[in-house]
């Protein structure tokens, strides 16, 4: 799943939200001068990650997208299902979505010291870009799609996602409602241990 899904899955610390949203970023080198709770948030990304990709609702999803998508069909997933949760936000939270939003970027810049410094100018190109909201609209999801095209080596058809997922709009909402109900658990169950 993409940034925004990490977001909602996070628990209230903003110390694990930040190893948990920049899990991708952070590399094993890094780990010997990160916190045990930025720690703790790496192996909750890694986590959500591992149930994600194994989750047979997201397999059938990927069989939907891969005719169009090829090699980046996994890629292109993630970000459709950042674009399904912001199309049925009000199922999973109270707050509007921007509002929900404004609170993770402000915990992100007032936590950026806690992330190795070579990475902070691509953070806040992130936050000046408001990038939990990439996915929010339509028009949004396709800017998006757009600039990750431009961002991968060989040719592909990432632009043109859109039209997959329309042409199985229903069956897809329906099976990420499904995955994210399964993963709410999971995560739940873990906080639990």
């Amino acid at each position: 799943m993409n940034y925004l899904a990490h977001a909602l899955l996070s628990p209230e610390d903003p110390i694990v939200l930040m190893g948990n949203l920049w899990g991708d970023l952070l590399k094993p080198r890094d780990y010997s001068d990160l916190s045990p709770k930025l720690l703790t948030g790496i192996s909750r990304h890694k986590a959500i990650d591992l149930f994600t990709d194994q989750h047979p609702a997201v397999d059938t999803m990927v069989r939907l997208l891969r005719p169009s998508q090829g090699k980046y069909t996994p890629v292109v997933a993630d970000v459709l299902m950042d674009f399904i949760l912001s199309k049925r936000w009000h199922q999973y939270r109270d707050e509007p979505i921007e509002n929900f939003c404004l609170t993770i970027y402000h915990t992100v810049y007032e936590n950026l010291e806690l992330i190795p410094e070579r990475l902070h100018p691509r953070i806040n190109r992130m936050l000046s870009h408001h990038w939990l909201e990439s996915c929010k609209s339509k028009d949004r999801m396709e800017q998006t799609l757009l600039m990750l095209s431009k961002r991968v080596s060989f040719e592909n058809n990432i632009p043109n996602a859109m039209e997959p997922y329309e042409r199985h709009e229903e069956e897809m909402d329906r099976l990420f409602v499904a995955f994210f109900e399964d993963i709410q658990k999971h995560i739940t169950l873990q906080n639990e241990d």
